[in-house]
């Protein structure tokens, strides 16, 4: 921490983010890692019947149970791969799983000055970094 003028404390912004890429349906994103709570293995979900969109069931996690958000389903995509895996993001409301490809996520560090605004539509996003000639949102 800085400190400021007048006894106040500044924080100093992080030059870089701590990122982990991941795909759905094949298609690259990226979500900070201090958003996440964890990846874990495939486990059956359960279906349970609700009007909230693109949330399409619960997975037990070890003790927890935890609401799965569809994010393959919003942006119409089919996850990939016999082995999955489950990608827990926290919330406001708490822990969600996120169903992803198995390829195995990477964790990347990306330099705030190579962020750039995700000009895309489909899903909300803090920005977006290159990977050779791909642009992966943040989300």
């Amino acid at each position: 921490m800085l400190r400021a003028r007048a006894g106040r404390v500044a924080t100093q912004e992080a030059r870089a983010w701590r990122l982990l890429a991941f795909s759905i349906g094949g298609r690259r994103f990226a979500a900070k890692t201090d958003e996440l709570a964890g990846v874990s293995g495939w486990r059956e979900p359960i279906c349970v019947a609700g009007r909230t969109p693109f949330v399409s069931g619960v997975v037990r996690v070890g003790q927890t149970v935890l609401p799965i958000w569809d994010l393959a389903a919003r942006l119409g995509l089919s996850p990939r791969g016999s082995e999955r895996l489950w990608l827990q993001a926290k919330h406001t409301l708490g822990t969600m799983a996120i169903c992803i490809d198995d390829e195995m996520p990477v964790i990347e560090t990306v330099e705030r000055i190579a962020i750039r605004p995700y000009h895309g539509r489909d899903v909300p996003a803090h920005g977006s970094f290159s990977s050779g000639t791909v642009e992966i949102p943040i989300l």
